[in-house]
């Protein structure tokens, strides 16, 4: 599955993209271990989610396509700075990329923030199955977002609750990712 968290600064992408992280392990059979992010996640487990920067992330993705690496959960915060739609044209990051089509058959999970726009790569805005739009409301500690399905076509609205304890300790929203 590979899905998109897209839209402005400040309105809990990175935040809903740790929550998923945390529905695929709680309840869908995924272990920490089995985590890869390019920033710190900060969860009180053994082993740790590997933590990769952008260059390591760009060959980790390629990696998992052209060895096979199976049942993973692949966090790529700020992919707009890892896979730039600027840099389309290079062929390390079309090469990382084309073989995304393959998440299916791998149980792999590619989740990734983003801002709104066309500013990450052509690649990864055309194999996203599915995105979500976030909205942080810290008032009532939630995020509520919208869910566009381009596999079944329906678009619904969810809300994560209680961001504050359940997802804040565990990241550290102000690191720089790069």
């Amino acid at each position: 599955m590979i899905l998109g968290i897209r839209n402005w600064q400040d309105t809990g992408k990175t935040a809903l993209g740790v929550g998923t992280i945390e529905e695929l392990v709680f309840r869908h059979g995924y272990g920490f271990d089995e985590v890869v992010a390019n920033i710190d996640l900060k969860f009180p487990v053994f082993p740790r989610p590997l933590c990769v920067n952008n260059d390591g992330m760009r060959s980790y993705v390629k990696k998992m396509v052209e060895q096979g690496v199976k049942h993973k959960i692949i966090f790529i915060d700020e992919a707009d700075r890892v896979f730039p739609a600027r840099f389309w044209q290079r062929p390390e990051q079309t090469n990382a990329l084309v073989g995304l089509w393959q998440d299916y058959k791998l149980f792999n999970y590619i989740i990734y923030t983003a801002h709104r726009g066309t500013g990450i790569d052509v690649i990864l805005r055309e194999v996203t199955q599915i995105e979500l739009e976030p909205e942080y409301d810290s008032k009532n500690d939630c995020i509520p977002f919208t869910i566009y399905n381009g596999l079944d076509g329906i678009v619904s609205d969810d809300c994560l609750l209680n961001v504050s304890k359940n997802i804040f300790p565990y990241y550290d929203r102000w690191e720089v990712v790069n």
